[in-house]
């Protein structure tokens, strides 16, 4: 069967070629239509497209052994080039071997290269035409190739006797050189740091498959600001290889697991032999210790590409992002982890990359490295990450993308000294920043009262690209008609010359505490009603009636008209070692404040101001001895009666200690309904407005870098993310945090959770509440 099949592709190739020559008839074209798209539109004069991941069985013995072959292809014509292999350096050497069968006496073949404008590099070279052909040429003038400015360059090969042209045989390449050194890969002689994902040749489709689906596949990796693929699983459709060299993705082939490595070896080649995309070959970690592989890549691969052999540093057990980043940062070897993130025993997609990209960064031996896949499998429904069918991006989806971002900047908001300059790091390999399109507004988002959730643009502009080159720093000018701290954030949005973007960053301009100041005006109502008995305290604050216990010293009610709101708190999150030391209510200019004292291993101070005319404030201040994953206070509130929220801060996900990027600062409203990322942390908290079956209800904070809890993403008694406990409080459901848990992290189950601040680190906050709506 396989005879058969490049029997007919072959007869494909060469008919249509007959056909521009006027020597085939039209009924033999109608015969042989069925088979367009089956073979790489780089391979043959025609434009058919390849299906079908046949290029491995066209070894170099492959088509000349074939008898039917020959003998049908004479029926159309006797001489015909099969295939070339090319060898494409970044300093403009070229040399390339050409397979032709059939070959006369006489027979020439002229080789021309073709920039991407269609003209002509250089003039015509002619050699005469054997079965093996060699050519060499040494070009100048050329723009090489990589994953951001992949720059192809086409062959056309005429084979040509007395009488005329034969035949013409057309193929895409790129000139770029690769090397292997202690430090990595080196691709034009510049060091590669892969941001990749890993892909299964067999994920990718088959003859069926739609170049749609390819591409929605190497797009969504480019959206992420990914430059690498990794494939493995059996050899790859050549038109995937297509769309990386043309889209611009560094592409490491693998073995697959099982089978025979040597015929693998020649299959993968011979897939990938002329794609400049193609960096590297991997025997997989199956056949990694078969070093006599290396010596069958050799023979078949004209470019003498690196093989890479996978080795598990941890002896098959399960590495974390700490394990892997120290090994790279204290090792001899330079170091790439594949399949990492994968959501099994690290958690979910994205958790922790950012602080293990931070790390392995400072070593010279990292060189990048590839998520497993798009989804997480954390246990928490829906999965986070991207869904390829339904094109639905979820929080890690914009965690990666920024992470991976090829910029940096020395600030993260804005101050009301600034001086219009952002400093800027250019962490691409190949792109100057001058080829970049960068555009800013100031927006100011609406308040809390406000129905509307669109922003304000008080400004906008364009900047003047800085020449700035890889690795190197450069200074992003900055010029306001309106005075920028009215503005709630800068928002700076960086483009490619194809307007397709970069990322688009928020910088806070204002502070919590700018925001609060610009909260309704409350009207006064006469004085404040006192109201007490030896358990509790009622206070009648501008129409509002608040309730404390005495006993515990909370507040257990709030009654607004014939509203009978169930709010109380507020509680150390996740604690119950203290106890309530003293209860004071004091009275001085009609403004009261209730102060509330817990002792014990751990500390809390409560002050409650009321002031007529202004709203509720709550200044409170903690600390606690063993403190858990999450630090901060938490509040009770019937999770059942909230319909929804909205909130200024950054959104429109939720974040894990371990995953805080890829959220932007904004006014976000979501329903309590089938939402997943509703529930959870939300970072940057300036206000949050709930919906219940009682009315709305506001709260603000002027405490910068707070997080908000909402309720909690797990089940009750859930062990999903494999946490050793809870990493949510039990004790409360809307939270304001300085530390929130981490997603995937999996403490001894001995020792207790660490926490970033320490037992007897003093933390204080300020919160308003808001219960008028």
């Amino acid at each position: 069967m396989k005879k058969t099949i490049l029997h007919l592709l072959i007869m494909h190739g060469i008919i249509a070629q007959a056909l521009a020559q006027g020597t085939a008839t039209q009924q033999t074209e109608k015969e042989h239509g069925s088979l367009r798209g089956l073979y790489s539109s780089n391979d043959r004069a025609n434009d058919i497209r390849a299906k079908l991941p046949l290029p491995g069985l066209l070894g170099q013995q492959g088509l000349a052994s074939s008898n039917s072959h020959n003998t049908a292809a004479r029926k159309v014509f006797d001489s015909y080039i099969e295939r070339v292999t090319i060898d494409a350096k970044a300093s403009g050497d070229f040399s390339m071997q050409v397979f032709s069968s059939g070959i006369q006496p006489n027979q020439t073949i002229e080789f021309t290269v073709l920039d991407p404008t269609g003209k002509p590099l250089g003039e015509p070279l002619t050699v005469n035409a054997t079965e093996k052909a060699d050519i060499k040429k040494q070009f100048s003038m050329i723009r090489t190739w990589n994953p951001e400015n992949p720059h192809l360059y086409q062959i056309v090969l005429t084979l040509k006797d007395a009488s005329g042209v034969l035949y013409t045989f057309t193929k895409k390449f790129g000139f770029r050189s690769v090397e292997s050194k202690p430090d990595g890969i080196y691709v034009n002689g510049v060091k590669v740091i892969f941001k990749g994902l890993n892909r299964k040749s067999a994920e990718l489709g088959n003859a069926r498959s739609s170049e749609e689906a390819y591409l929605t596949d190497i797009n969504t990796m480019k959206d992420l600001n990914m430059n690498a693929v990794r494939l493995s699983y059996y050899p790859v459709d050549p038109h995937y290889f297509d769309l990386c060299d043309s889209i611009g993705l560094f592409v490491i082939s693998e073995l697959a697991p099982g089978g025979k490595p040597k015929e693998m070896v020649k299959e993968i080649v011979f897939s990938g032999l002329n794609h400049p995309s193609v960096v590297c070959w991997s025997t997989g970690p199956d056949f990694a210790s078969n070093k006599e592989l290396d010596k069958e890549f050799a023979t078949l691969d004209v470019q003498n590409r690196y093989v890479i052999h996978p080795v598990n540093k941890e002896n098959g057990k399960k590495s974390d992002f700490n394990t892997v980043a120290n090994s790279i940062i204290y090792g001899t070897e330079a170091y790439t982890p594949i399949e990492i993130g994968n959501g099994i025993f690290s958690g979910g997609r994205a958790a922790g990359l950012d602080e293990f990209w931070s790390e392995a960064s400072r070593s010279n031996k990292f060189s990048g490295t590839f998520l497993a896949t798009y989804q997480d499998n954390n246990g928490i429904d829906p999965a986070h990450g991207y869904d390829l069918k339904s094109k639905e991006k979820w929080a890690s989806y914009n965690a990666i993308k920024e992470i991976f971002a090829p910029l940096g900047f020395d600030i993260n908001s804005i101050s009301p000294s600034f001086n219009g300059v952002i400093n800027v790091e250019n962490k691409f390999l190949y792109t100057n920043l001058n080829r970049l399109k960068f555009s800013w507004k100031l927006i100011l988002f609406p308040k809390a009262t406000q129905k509307t959730l669109e922003p304000l643009v008080v400004e906008e502009g364009k900047l003047e690209s800085p020449y700035t080159g890889p690795g190197e720093k450069g200074q992003l000018k900055f010029t306001f008609s309106q005075p920028f701290t009215y503005s709630s954030v800068l928002q700076l949005n960086v483009t490619d010359l194809k307007d397709k973007e970069v990322y688009t960053w928020t910088f806070p301009i204002m502070k919590p505490e700018d925001v609060v100041k610009t909260s309704p005006e409350v009207a006064s109502i006469s004085t404040i009603m006192r109201t007490e008995d030896p358990e509790h305290l009622s206070l009648v604050c501008d129409g509002i009636n608040y309730i404390f216990d005495k006993k515990s010293g909370i507040l257990t009610k709030v009654y607004v008209g014939k509203r009978d709101l169930p709010f109380n708190g507020p509680f150390l999150a996740g604690l119950s070692n203290y106890t309530m030391a003293d209860f004071k209510h004091l009275v001085k200019d009609n403004t009261h404040t209730v102060d509330i004292t817990y002792k014990g291993e751990s500390s809390l101070s409560v002050k409650w101001t009321f002031h007529t005319g202004e709203l509720p404030r709550m200044d409170y201040s903690y600390a606690m001895k063993s403190p858990g994953e999450f630090t901060g206070i938490t509040f009770k509130y019937p999770e059942e009666k909230i319909a929804g929220m909205k909130w200024f801060g950054r959104g429109p996900f939720q974040v894990w200690k371990n995953r805080t990027k890829g959220q932007t600062i904004g006014v976000w409203e979501k329903t309590n309904k089938g939402n997943a990322e509703y529930k959870g942390w939300h970072a940057d908290i300036y206000w949050v407005q709930f919906t219940t079956n009682m009315g709305a209800f506001t709260m603000y904070t002027e405490t910068p870098n707070l997080f908000l809890q909402m309720f909690s993403p797990l089940k009750p008694g859930s062990t999903l993310n494999e946490f050793s406990g809870t990493p949510f409080p039990d004790n409360g459901n809307i939270g304001f945090m300085h530390q929130i848990s981490g997603l995937g992290t999996k403490p001894a189950e001995t020792a207790p959770s660490k926490s970033l601040k320490s037992a007897s680190e003093q933390l204080s906050g300020t919160l308003y509440f808001d219960f008028r709506w």
